[in-house]
C-alpha cells in the first residue's frame, strides 16, 4: 500500500494541482517535524506520571520511553534528509508511540486504563497537527484504534477478561478513541476544504495582481486619452447626460431648462428644439407645480442634495406620470452650472405597489371573513349565545388599546398585537366542536363529571390551533388564538383550568379575554339565567380582582367601563 497518497484537491484546477500539491507536502513535512520534536520532548517527561500513577514500574516504562526518544530521534534525521515520506514517519512514530503506551496499560493491569489518556492524546495530536486527506485519516484512525484495542482485548490479564466492570472501563475507552478519531476525520478533511478555498484565492489574487499590474502600467496613457476626450465642460456634462439611462435635466436658478439627455426628450415625447429654454415647471403637473418649487428648488438654492423627491410630469399628451427625483447644485472651478435632476419613471411601480396593497387586503379580509366564519359554526350550535363574537373582539380591543399606554406592556402590545388578537379572539371557545350537545347545550346546571368533560373545549380548542401553527413559518395570529384557546379560563390566583396557572404564568391576551368573555356571559342572557345589568357585572368584576382577573386588565375595564357599556348596547343581544 502506497502510503504517501497525493492528497485528492476538489475544486482545483489540473494546471494548478501540481503546485497545490507541492504546498501539501511542504506544509506535511513541516508539521511532522514539529510532531517528531513534541514526541522526543514530551514522552519522557511523562516519566513524572509513571513515578506517581506506576512507581513499581518507573524504571521499565524510563526505558520504554527513552528507546522511543532515541528512535524518534533516528526518524527525525531520516525525515530532515527526506528519505521516507513525511506521511510514513507520521504513522509509525503514532504507531510506535500507541504500542508502548499499551505496552504500559498491559504491564500494569487493571489499574492501566489510567493510562488511556496517553494513546487518546497521540490520536488528538495527531489529526490536530497533520494536514491529511481524507483517506490518509481513515487508515491512521483504523491503525491507531487497532493498536489499542486488539493487544488489550486479547491479553487474558487486563482487565477486559476478568469483570464485567472492567470490560466496561474497556469498551468506554475504546468508544471514546473511536469518537475522538472520527472527529479527526471530519476535522482533517475541513481543513482539507479550507485550503483548498485559500489556494484558489490565492490564484485569483495573482491573477487580479498580474491585470492591475497591466492596467497601472498603461494608467498614464489611458488617463491622458481621457483628459483629451473631455478637455471641454459641455461635451463632458452632454457624454455623462446621454449614456444615463433616466431623464436628466439641468436647470438654472429659476428653473429653466438649460440642457437634457435625450431621454428626457423621449419621455416627454418632444423634439429637443421644443424643450430648451422652456421653464421646466410647464411640465410638472398642476397640483405639484407649488410644493417642487418650494421643497425641490427652494432646497437646492439653500445647497442641500435632494434625494427620492416625488411628484408628477405630463408629456405631450397632457399624460400624468410619478417620478422620483435625485439632485444636486453642479459646481466647476467655483461656478455655478446648474441644478441637476435625475428623474425616474415609477408610474409602473407604484401601480404595482398599489396592486400589492389592495391584494394584501383583499387577503386580509378574507382570512377574517374565514375565521370568523369558523368561529360562528361553533357559535351557532347555542342559538342563544347572540352576537357574542361580535362582542368578544370589540371588548377584547377596548382592553388591549387602553394597556398599551401602561409602561410595563409597551414593549408587548403593538398595533400588530392588537389586530391579532381582535381576530384571534373570537377563536377562544373554537374547542367546543368536540364537546357533546347533550353537555354543551344543557339547560339546567351541569354534573362535577360533565363540567369536567366541559373543561375539555380548552385543550381541544389549543391543540387544534397549535396544529395549525405548526403548519406556518413564522409567528402569526394563530399563536395568540392557540395562548386564547388554552388558557382563557386560567384564573389569576391559579384556580383556573386546564393547567392552573397564575399571575404572569398567565398569556396576557388570555387574561384580557378572559374579563371579556365574563362580562359578556355575566350581560348577556341564557337558557339557565337572565342577563345582567352592567352595573351587576362591574360588581362582580371588581370583586374578582386579584382573584379570577388581572389586577391591571381590571384596572384597564374601569377606565374604559363606560365604552364597554356603549359597545354592549350599539351590538345588540339577541
Amino acid at each position: 500500500m502506497n502510503l504517501s497518497w497525493s492528497a485528492p484537491s476538489p475544486g482545483i484546477e489540473k494546471k494548478h494541482l501540481e503546485l497545490f500539491t507541492k504546498e501539501t507536502e511542504d506544509l506535511l513535512h513541516r508539521r511532522v517535524t514539529a510532531l517528531l520534536w513534541l514526541g522526543i520532548v514530551f514522552f519522557p517527561l511523562f516519566s513524572i506520571l509513571d513515578f506517581v500513577m506506576a512507581r513499581e514500574h518507573f524504571i521499565l516504562f524510563g526505558q520504554y520511553r527513552g528507546f522511543f526518544s532515541l528512535l524518534m530521534a533516528g526518524f527525525l534525521l531520516l525525515h530532515h534528509k527526506k528519505l521516507i515520506s513525511s506521511f510514513l514517519i507520521a504513522i509509525t512514530f503514532c504507531t510506535i508511540g500507541s504500542f508502548i503506551l499499551v505496552l504500559m496499560i498491559l504491564k500494569i493491569g487493571h489499574g492501566g486504563h489510567f493510562y488511556y489518556v496517553g494513546p487518546l492524546l497521540i490520536l488528538v495530536g495527531y489529526f490536530a497537527v497533520l494536514p491529511l486527506h481524507f483517506f490518509q485519516a481513515v487508515f491512521s484512525g483504523i491503525i491507531l484504534l487497532l493498536i489499542y484495542t486488539v493487544p488489550c482485548y486479547l491479553d487474558p490479564f487486563t482487565f477486559t477478561q476478568t469483570s464485567p466492570e472492567n470490560f466496561k472501563i474497556f469498551f468506554n475507552n475504546t468508544f471514546f478513541l473511536f469518537a475522538f478519531a472520527v472527529v479527526g476525520i471530519v476535522q482533517c478533511h475541513e481543513e482539507l476544504k479550507g485550503r483548498v478555498r485559500e489556494f484558489n484565492l490565492k490564484i485569483k489574487l495573482k491573477k487580479l495582481t498580474g491585470e492591475l499590474s497591466y492596467y497601472t502600467h498603461h494608467l498614464e496613457e489611458e488617463v491622458e486619452k481621457q483628459l483629451k476626450e473631455i478637455e471641454e465642460s459641455e461635451l463632458r456634462y452632454k457624454k455623462l447626460y446621454d449614456n444615463i439611462l433616466d431623464p436628466v435635466i439641468l436647470l438654472d436658478h429659476d428653473g429653466t431648462i438649460l440642457m437634457a439627455n435625450p431621454h428626457f426628450y423621449n419621455f416627454l415625447k418632444k423634439r429637443r428644439e421644443d424643450v430648451a429654454g422652456k421653464s421646466f415647471f410647464n411640465f410638472v403637473a398642476d397640483e405639484d407645480v407649488a410644493r417642487v418649487k418650494q421643497d425641490l428648488l427652494a432646497g437646492l438654492t439653500s445647497g442641500l442634495d435632494i434625494k427620492d423627491f416625488q411628484f408628477k410630469m405630463l408629456d405631450n399628451k397632457q399624460k400624468k406620470a410619478d417620478i422620483e427625483c435625485n439632485a444636486k447644485t453642479i459646481d466647476k472651478d467655483g461656478q455655478f452650472i446648474g441644478y441637476q435632476l435625475v428623474a425616474r419613471d415609477i408610474t409602473r411601480r407604484n401601480k404595482m405597489k398599489s396592486e400589492l396593497v389592495r391584494s394584501q387586503e383583499e387577503i386580509n379580509t378574507s382570512r377574517t371573513a374565514a375565521i370568523f366564519g369558523l368561529a360562528k359554526l361553533v357559535e351557532s350550535r347555542d342559538h342563544e349565545t347572540g352576537n357574542h363574537l361580535e362582542r368578544i373582539r370589540e371588548y377584547t380591543k377596548i382592553i388591549c388599546e387602553e394597556l398599551a399606554g401602561y409602561p410595563e406592556y409597551a414593549n408587548i402590545i403593538s398595533q400588530d398585537y392588537t389586530d391579532d388578537l381582535y381576530l384571534s379572539s373570537i377563536l377562544h371557545d373554537i374547542g367546543k366542536v368536540g364537546i357533546p350537545d347533550a353537555i354543551l347545550l344543557k339547560p339546567g346546571k351541569l354534573t362535577p363529571e360533565e363540567f369536567n368533560i366541559m373543561k375539555f373545549h380548552s385543550i381541544i380548542g389549543g391543540d387544534a390551533l397549535k396544529d395549525l401553527e405548526s403548519r406556518i413559518k413564522g409567528k402569526t395570529f394563530l399563536t395568540i388564538g392557540r395562548e386564547v384557546a388554552y388558557y382563557h379560563h386560567e384564573r389569576w390566583d391559579g384556580s383556573g383550568y386546564p393547567q392552573g396557572l397564575k399571575n404572569s404564568e398567565i398569556p396576557l391576551s388570555a387574561t384580557i379575554v378572559a374579563l371579556a368573555d365574563v362580562y359578556d356571559a355575566l350581560t348577556s342572557k341564557r337558557c339557565y339565567k337572565p342577563s345582567m345589568t352592567h352595573e351587576e357585572a362591574r360588581k362582580i368584576i371588581f370583586a374578582e380582582k386579584g382573584k379570577h382577573f388581572s389586577p391591571a386588565v381590571v384596572e384597564a375595564f374601569a377606565v374604559q367601563e363606560h365604552v364597554f357599556k356603549k359597545t354592549r348596547m350599539s351590538i345588540l343581544i339577541q
